[in-house]
């Protein structure tokens, strides 16, 4: 058992100071090198662990910190790929979500991909791709992300850049004056779906959703990531 566990710290760890070396170290990236320094402490520990009153204790509240977040991740990623889009809507809203270089990142190309899949199918839409130029970004998200659809066949003619948002509720409050009420979807990846839907509706924008699928290695870091901001959601209606 205390091998698993300092197995488990180890890659917990190495994913998260992995991802925070390349994309920069933020509140996802820093919470799964907590809980990976925690797994390795207690593979280090595990015999105290059983024992010591305290010890026991912050074991425990580990244990229950651990089954919130990974119930939590397995329900967003569930309610994720639970798409509802009837492929005919008449604006595709693409969030943006980090640049490598002047290129998209991993977990955004996953969405574009799955966005030139819906306007190859639905050829009557329009794309809003909408990002501002993050901290050490090269570029706005919206630009790089239309070069990419431009890249994957889908006309200029049809994507909007939207080049302001910083988050994912100015996502929507941005891109909802472009929707004008008409109907509307969006894509984001699983793990984001669940609180883009909130930030849709807090902007007015009944908006259908297409969760695209995130590489395993991003999960923990995205979920953890997502997790913070969820909680961090709740200012929005207070």
């Amino acid at each position: 058992m205390q091998i698993i566990l300092f197995i488990i710290g180890l890659a917990l760890s190495a994913d998260g100071l992995y991802y925070g070396a390349t994309t920069g170290l933020g509140v996802g990236e820093a919470l799964v090198v907590g809980m990976g320094v925690t797994f390795i402490l207690w593979s280090v520990l595990y015999d105290a662990a059983r024992t010591n009153g305290f010890l026991k204790f912050l074991k425990r509240l580990f244990i229950f910190c651990m089954t919130v977040f990974v119930a939590y991740s397995c329900a967003v990623c569930v309610v994720g790929h639970m798409d509802n889009s009837t492929y005919d809507e008449t604006y595709l809203i693409v969030p943006g979500a980090g640049l490598s270089g002047t290129g998209p990142s991993r977990v955004l190309e996953e969405r574009l991909k799955k966005a030139a899949e819906y306007l190859n199918r639905n050829s009557a839409a329009m794309v809003i791709v909408s990002g501002g130029q993050g901290i050490g970004e090269e570029m706005a998200e919206g630009d790089a992300m239309r070069n990419y659809l431009k890249r994957c066949g889908i006309d200029e003619g049809r994507i909007i850049v939207e080049d302001d948002a910083e988050s994912t509720y100015e996502n929507f409050r941005y891109s909802s004056a472009l929707v004008n009420g008409e109907s509307a979807v969006f894509i984001t990846n699983d793990f984001h779906v669940v609180r883009s839907e909130q930030m849709a509706k807090l902007n007015g924008v009944d908006a259908k959703h297409i969760g695209a699928p995130t590489p395993i290695t991003l999960l923990p870091v995205s979920c953890a990531r997502e997790m913070a901001a969820e909680i961090a959601t709740i200012r929005y209606y207070i």
